[in-house]
């Protein structure tokens, strides 16, 4: 496998990994949901301006620029949505049903991309995705109700599959940080709408929940979606969403030393399959050993 998709592979590996915190920073910052997105956007964006103007990057057509509007239209809808769902449902059933998002890409690569995944993507996707039912656990799932939280996580996962197959084809003609500050950009200004309509708090929260709150924006959002937004742009969209399946998996490792959690045999089994699934699916890209480029 040539060297720049062991890169891009390692880029991949960065955002998932920055991502993995989003959710140990929302639950240290303890404020409403949409205040978090909402903050969690605009700190990106604010950390952001500085790279790009410094980069001096131009946006090359109309047609990219709106792209990337779009996107960030998408992903601010997607976690409003499921920061809804989380409020109306059990928050293990909103996070397995938001991770049906590779199943959507998959369908969607097959309908609008010239990617068709194999016999061995969809395998190792079930497979994936039982690992998060193992974790998310079989109780919880039997037990829970049918409710309107259960439509908005699934229409969440829909967001997200949009979303990563929009980028594939949006960052052809933009550079990764362009694309990346006019999506948050735009991100934001519709959360912000969204916090006016719910009237979310924007202000009175201490010292340590704005530490939080910068946090989610700089690493998760800033560092992480820089790293995937790259990635996405030189592997196909079907790959990286079940490579994604994984921030599951590290932010439960990384909520043992930081939030003082344990690990259930359970869980620690369901992680296991969570990565052999994508295992599974990623070694039939390294064993073709070929490199993605775009322009």
């Amino acid at each position: 496998m040539a060297r720049t998709s062991w890169f891009h592979y390692l880029m991949l590996l960065l955002g998932i990994l920055c991502i993995s915190w989003s959710a140990i920073f929302v639950k240290l910052a303890d404020v409403s949901g949409l205040s978090a997105a909402f903050y969690r956007m605009f700190i990106g964006l604010i950390g952001i301006l500085p790279i790009w103007f410094f980069r001096k990057r131009k946006v090359i057509s109309r047609k990219s620029f709106g792209m990337a509007c779009l996107c960030g239209v998408i992903f601010a809808c997607d976690i409003a949505v499921w920061n809804v769902s989380i409020l109306m449902t059990k928050a293990a059933i909103s996070t397995l049903l938001a991770n049906l998002a590779p199943v959507w890409v998959g369908l969607g690569a097959i309908l609008f991309l010239s990617e068709k995944p194999g016999k061995i993507y969809w395998i190792g996707t079930l497979i994936a995705l039982f690992g998060v039912t193992v974790i998310v656990g079989f109780d919880q799932i039997y037990h829970s109700r049918l409710n309107i939280g259960h439509f908005l996580a699934v229409l969440a996962s829909l967001f997200y599959a949009c979303y990563l197959l929009l980028v594939r084809r949006g960052r052809q003609d933009i550079d990764t940080v362009s694309f990346t500050m006019i999506s948050m950009a735009s991100s934001a200004f519709v959360l912000w709408i969204l916090v006016l309509v719910f009237n979310a708090p924007l202000s009175g929260f201490t010292l340590s929940s704005w530490e939080a709150l910068v946090g989610v924006g700089l690493v998760s959002q800033l560092g992480g979606w820089l790293a995937i937004n790259y990635a996405i742009a030189h592997m196909p969209s079907t790959i990286a969403s079940v490579s994604l399946l994984s921030q599951s998996v590290f932010t439960a490792l990384i909520a043992v030393p930081v939030l003082g959690e344990h690990l259930t045999f359970m869980e620690v089994l369901g992680a296991v399959i969570v990565l052999s699934g994508i295992f599974l699916v990623n070694k039939k890209m390294f064993s073709r050993k070929e490199a993605y480029s775009t322009a």
